[in-house]
């Protein structure tokens, strides 16, 4: 089968452009800075705390049946978009990566010139199981089975009313007056119900964390009554 990618929904041979290269691989890694200290023999390491994105590249041909003035301006719409977008890659099809495209040119001129186009994207430093992102019900008690090798940081819908603490594992959530629902998108922070931002449903102590799966099992828990969906966001290293 052919190579190709899927940027923003849309597979690059849709455009006629065939990856006719290896691609390089580039991992993530710590976010560190050194530190020189008058006197002391090496460097000290400072961490930020967070993993760095990376780059990737790919090379495209296109195909020689295709006319570049039929599909220049495509291909331009199709890269120049803003913000991180889903990345699917034939070759690594149980993931999707988070990708931008940063490196702008003129897409026109390099396609007419030279026939052959290096595209290349800022990919956020974790690829997530593809299956991880399909919301799903969960039964109180339930044990999930992590993936990858990092901490999962999901979505998790409760629908009913009253207060609620959710466990997983050993770790507690404290929530109080709900109203119908409440979203806990660990993806971005944010706790919500329906539109509005609902962080006041959110008792802060130090008995209550923000919620996240563990790489091994997770048993998960809750009161009262309320109905439970996740979506887990297993994920690895890119």
């Amino acid at each position: 089968m052919t190579a190709y990618i899927q940027f923003n929904g849309q597979r690059s041979d849709d455009f006629g452009l065939r990856i006719y290269n290896n691609v390089s691989h580039e991992s993530t890694g710590f976010d560190v800075e050194t530190v020189v200290v008058p006197g002391r023999d090496g460097e000290l390491l400072l961490s930020n705390r967070r993993l760095k994105a990376v780059e990737k590249t790919f090379p495209f041909r296109l195909l020689s049946d295709v006319r570049v003035t039929e599909v220049q301006e495509k291909i331009s719409n199709w890269l120049n978009v803003e913000g991180y977008k889903p990345l699917l890659l034939s070759w690594d099809s149980a993931f999707e990566y988070k990708a931008a495209f940063i490196k702008t040119f003129e897409v026109e001129e390099v396609l007419r010139n030279f026939g052959k186009l290096q595209v290349t994207f800022l990919v956020h430093p974790i690829k997530y199981y593809v299956d991880g992102l399909i919301e799903r019900p969960l039964k109180n008690g339930e044990n999930l089975r992590g993936r990858g090798n990092e901490l999962a940081h999901p979505i998790i819908k409760l629908k009913g009313n009253g207060d609620c603490v959710l466990k997983i594992n050993d770790r507690e959530t404290h929530l109080k007056n709900i109203e119908g629902g409440i979203i806990l998108d660990m993806q971005s922070n944010t706790v919500y119900q329906g539109k509005q931002g609902a962080w006041d449903k959110f008792i802060r102590s130090p008995q209550s964390v923000k919620p996240y799966l563990d790489i091994d099992a997770n048993k998960i828990t809750w009161t009262g009554d309320f109905s439970a969906t996740i979506m887990p966001f297993w994920g690895s290293k890119v």
